[in-house]
């Protein structure tokens, strides 16, 4: 009975350092949310003088300055020289470009004060000594 007894408590042992040495080989994978940039399959209508109050210039957390602005009929946007986005409005405050390039929701409080989020594919460029930079997401806020 005592065999018994001692037999079972080194199991224990012996499961509970096996136990540990297996924890220690694995590893496990934590991924953040998917930053995707996708077209609505409708657009909000959203009327010029809707619109309108969102044309201005926005500081962006990463010290690059968002423009939104239109030509014609046409909405746009762009950050810093990297190029303009016409956009369109995927609900009254999010604005995402045809090129799937730009996602924008702007939370307007005021004439004059807004806060929101950028999500941007930044383009690749091409340095004199030829390496590439950018190809990346830019995730930035506003105030």
């Amino acid at each position: 009975m005592k065999n018994l007894v001692l037999i079972s408590v080194a199991s224990l042992f012996a499961l509970a350092a096996s136990a540990q040495t297996a924890t220690d080989n694995q590893t496990v994978n934590v991924t953040g949310p998917t930053l995707r940039i996708d077209l609505p399959s409708q657009y909000h209508r959203m009327h010029p003088d809707e619109f309108y109050d969102y044309i201005r210039s926005y500081s962006l957390s990463n010290g690059a300055t968002l423009a939104v602005f239109y030509r014609g009929r046409q909405m746009y946007a762009e950050v810093g020289d990297l190029g303009r986005h016409e956009i369109v409005a995927a609900a009254p405050n999010v604005f995402v470009a045809l090129d799937k390039q730009l996602k924008m929701t702007i939370n307007l409080r005021g004439d004059t004060d807004a806060s929101g989020e950028l999500i941007m594919v930044v383009p690749r460029k091409q340095l004199a000594n030829g390496s590439l930079v950018g190809g990346q997401r830019l995730v930035a806020s506003f105030r």
